[in-house]
Formats: C-alpha cells, sequence, structure tokens
C-alpha cells in the first residue's frame, strides 16, 4: 500500500462536491410519531451490541481452517470446475474474499449483534452492485447478486461491503488515508441514506431507486474528464450487451439454425442426442419455470422455443455450481433469448441466520432478489430440476444490458464516490424489508459508527490476507488442485 501524501489539487473539492451531489437531501426531515418510537427503540440496542463491539475482529481460537470450510463447499459443487474456482480465487486477495462468502459468514456470526433483521443479500462485495435493464428499458444501478439472500441482521451486509473496499483498496494500491475514506463513505452513505428512508413513506421508499443517467451526470459534473469519459464508455457498453449482441458474441448459424459457439472449458454444449433422455427432462422442466412466473411473463417467454444449451462457468463463488445457458429464438432469426439457470444451494447464512421459509432454493433467491431490488428481471422464475438435473434452480435473463464499473482502474476519489453509491444503494434495499428508523436510531447521526466499521474493514482485510496466502499454501503443497486460466 502506497504512504498518504497530501490531496493533489482539485482532489478535496471534488470529494466534497461527491459528497454533496451523492447525499440524501432531507436528512434534518422530522419522523413521524410513530417512526420517533422505532429511532428510540434502535438508539436502546446500542448497549446490547456496542459499536466498539461491532468494530472488533480478532480471529477466534475455535475459527475453522478457511480451506477446510471451502474444501466443505466443494464437495457440492462439479469436480471438474473446482480447480477453476480455486485459480480464480488465487488471482489476488480480492478475488479471495469474493468466493469466500461462506467464511465470513461464520465470522459474522461471532460478533455483537443488535439483530436487527433485513432481507440481506448475504454477499454484498463491491463487485455485487453493477447496471442492468429495468422492465421498463432505462437503465439502472443495483445489488445485482442474491445467490446467498436471507432474512439476517443488516450489518452483515454493511461489514462484506465494507472489508471489500479495504481489501480492493489495498489491491489497486491506494494509500490508506484514501481507503480509509472509501470504507468510512460506504459506511456513512449507509448509515446517512437509512435516516433519510427513516422518514419517507414505504411506497416511496418501494419505489425509490437509481437510474444511471443520473450517475453519469454527477460523473460528468463532479469527476475528471479521463475518468467521466471512461465510465461513459462503460455504460455504454452496458447498454450494447442485449440479447441481440449476445446472439453474435456466443452463437453461430449451422445448417441454418443458430448454436453456441464452445469454448472449453467454461462453454461447453449441451448435446440432447449424447444425452438420451435429456431433452424431456429440460422440457418438462422449463414447463415447471413458466408455472412459477406470472401469466403475463408465461404469456411471452411460451413463445420462444428451445434452440441450444450449453454449460457456461460463471463468476467466482459460483464457479462449480450448475449453471447452464439456454439459446430461445422466436419466429425470427433477429428474435433470440438468453436465459441463465443457475443452480441454487442453500444461503451460506443459513447455518448461523435460520433456514429459509421456501424449500426451493431457487424461489429463495428469486423471493429475496425481488424484495431487495428496486426493479428486477421479468423473467425471474425458479424450478426443481428433475432426473439427472435434480435439484433447486433459477432462471434470468443472461446478460440485458448488464454492467459494472471498473474500480481496478479507479483513481481514490472516483473508489470513494463509487463506495457512497454502493453504500446508499445497499441502505435502500434493506429498507424495503427491515425498520429503517429502528435502524437509524441504532446508527445515529455522528460518525461513531462509520468508524467502528473502518476499524472492522482494516482488520478483516488483514484476515482475508492470512486466508488467501493459506488457500496458495495449500495449493503449492497438493492439498488442492488449481486450474489458473490465460489472462
Amino acid at each position: 500500500m502506497k504512504k498518504d501524501r497530501k490531496d493533489k489539487p482539485g482532489r478535496s473539492s471534488r470529494r466534497a462536491e461527491l459528497r454533496r451531489a451523492l447525499a440524501p437531501a432531507n436528512l434534518e426531515k422530522p419522523l413521524s410519531s410513530r417512526s420517533r418510537d422505532e429511532y428510540e427503540r434502535g438508539i436502546a440496542l446500542r448497549e446490547r451490541a456496542p459499536f466498539e463491539a461491532l468494530g472488533a475482529w480478532q480471529e477466534p481460537a475455535d475459527r475453522p481452517d478457511p480451506v477446510d470450510v471451502l474444501e466443505a463447499q466443494a464437495a457440492d459443487r462439479e469436480p471438474d470446475l473446482v480447480p477453476i474456482r480455486y485459480g480464480r480465487m488465487l488471482v489476488s486477495p480480492f478475488t479471495f474474499l469474493r468466493g469466500s462468502a461462506a467464511v465470513m459468514a461464520w465470522d459474522l456470526s461471532r460478533a455483537p449483534t443488535a439483530d436487527l433483521r433485513v432481507q440481506c443479500c448475504g454477499d454484498a462485495h463491491l463487485l455485487n452492485f453493477g447496471s442492468y435493464a429495468a422492465p421498463d428499458r432505462r437503465l439502472v444501478f443495483d445489488l445485482n447478486d442474491f445467490d446467498e439472500t436471507l432474512p439476517a441482521p443488516f450489518e452483515w451486509d454493511v461489514k462484506r461491503l465494507v472489508a471489500s473496499f479495504e481489501v480492493a483498496g489495498r489491491d489497486n494500491g491506494f494509500s490508506d488515508r484514501d481507503t480509509r475514506r472509501a470504507v468510512k463513505a460506504a459506511a456513512a452513505s449507509y448509515r446517512e441514506w437509512t435516516r433519510h428512508f427513516a422518514a419517507t413513506g414505504f411506497l416511496d421508499t418501494w419505489f425509490t431507486r437509481l437510474d444511471m443517467d443520473f450517475v453519469l451526470n454527477v460523473i460528468a459534473r463532479v469527476a475528471p474528464k479521463d475518468l467521466a469519459k471512461r465510465s461513459a464508455k462503460q455504460v455504454a457498453k452496458a447498454r450494447s450487451r442485449t440479447n441481440l449482441g449476445a446472439l453474435s458474441r456466443f452463437a453461430e448459424q449451422v445448417d441454418g439454425g443458430w448454436r453456441i459457439k464452445p469454448h472449453p472449458p467454461t462453454i461447453v454444449r449441451i448435446r440432447f442426442e449424447d444425452n438420451p433422455g435429456l431433452e424431456e427432462i429440460v422440457s418438462g422442466a422449463f414447463e415447471d419455470y413458466l408455472a412459477s412466473m406470472d401469466p403475463d411473463r408465461r404469456a411471452l417467454v411460451s413463445r420462444y422455443r428451445l434452440q441450444d444449451m450449453a454449460r457456461k462457468v460463471v463468476g467466482v463463488g459460483s464457479v462449480g455450481t450448475e449453471a447452464l445457458m439456454l439459446l430461445m429464438m422466436g419466429d425470427r432469426d433477429d428474435d433470440p433469448l438468453f436465459l441463465q439457470v443457475k443452480q441454487a444451494l442453500p444461503s451460506v447464512l443459513e447455518p448461523y441466520a435460520g433456514a429459509s421459509e421456501y424449500s426451493n432454493h431457487g424461489q429463495r433467491v428469486v423471493v429475496g432478489q425481488r424484495i431487495m431490488q428496486a426493479a428486477s428481471d421479468p423473467f425471474l422464475g425458479w424450478v426443481e430440476g428433475r432426473g439427472a438435473l435434480r435439484r433447486h434452480f433459477y432462471l434470468r435473463q443472461l446478460r440485458d444490458m448488464k454492467g459494472s464499473f471498473d474500480v481496478s482502474v479507479m483513481v481514490p476519489e472516483g473508489f470513494e464516490g463509487y463506495a457512497r453509491i454502493c453504500g446508499g444503494t445497499l441502505a435502500r434495499a434493506h429498507a424495503r424489508s427491515g425498520h429503517p428508523a429502528r435502524i437509524a436510531g441504532y446508527l445515529g447521526d455522528d460518525d461513531a459508527f462509520d468508524r467502528a466499521m473502518v476499524a472492522f474493514a482494516s482488520s478483516y482485510a488483514d484476515q482475508t490476507e492470512r486466508d488467501y496466502a493459506a488457500l496458495a499454501d495449500a495449493a503449492g503443497t497438493g492439498r488442492i488442485h488449481v486450474v489458473r486460466e490465460a489472462s
């Protein structure tokens, strides 16, 4: 990590302007009498879980070996893909953090908590936020990964978010001060926006969303020109990631029809002719998926026919779970619909937060996503596979204008601004299911909570680096097998 240096001319003013542009406008708006009562209840909970304890992290003597935790997860995954997962986790401490939600879940469960429960993401690191097309086709920014979603204490998500900013800041080579600023910005934004939603009606909270046009306008007004240009280019790229764009990237015309282009081991076609009975299994499962949808969406999707399918390796933490890509076609060659079928395992939070009320973990993911997101993929659905595919799955569009900001090339003030956006987005997601006034009372009006999160993030980043080294050592001794992909 670089040494702290004085800010360059203009950086302080840009930081201040970003803070003003991304802060809620009504922090002084009075609470209703009912919300005030909830606020006071939240204040009282600080005795149960003081900020000093909330911000502390010291490795417990009985902490499981992180490699053992990951190997236990591997038992439920495709054996030939587990080495790819380890290879992706070993790129850096940050990629390790991305893939080790199960390790962190145990750690989070050992800390004192006020037990203010919300629908948690369960894996709210900074790269699980991004842009996508809302049903009205406008580009929005929100959380975008819900494999681990479950009702749980709100701070579990906040702690994973701030830890990810600390680890990513170190990976980027930022100074201690710049990294701390970003971590504190994420926590402060969460606290301020929670206070905002405490004074906001339930309907207004539910319909609040963050449009990417607003984000780009803020960046263009405040950020250096090169950062604004790069951000606009990334958003333009996201807008091009449509189903038709996916057709040219992932498929080719063969004998008058469209087929998915293989790219082993990450994309492997599944041929019905090589798997007797599979076509009937897939057809039946697809009917079950349609049954999980609202009638209007069902009427639309049922007009498409299955053209081809493939196994597609995705992400870091998800590698090894079954993930399929379905190429559906309408009546025209320029009318494709790509669906992603992802296996849903029990949430990593379940041993500590309790079992889901849904027996199908695909349904758990879909319901959690719809609760937390301001606008969700209209093609979300779930199914329990049949025969050789008897597992829980959820379905969604593969890449409907999905995009993300490249944090590895961000300058420190851009990184801090992104932290503010993520913190506020997480606050809005939690406010849709929790008690924002009670959480706001617990968090308070000063920066005590923010400073506690800075302390936690720093200590937990140290832990992440030790765990990363342990996984690297396991690879070096042959305890685990690793496949490193070409960059």
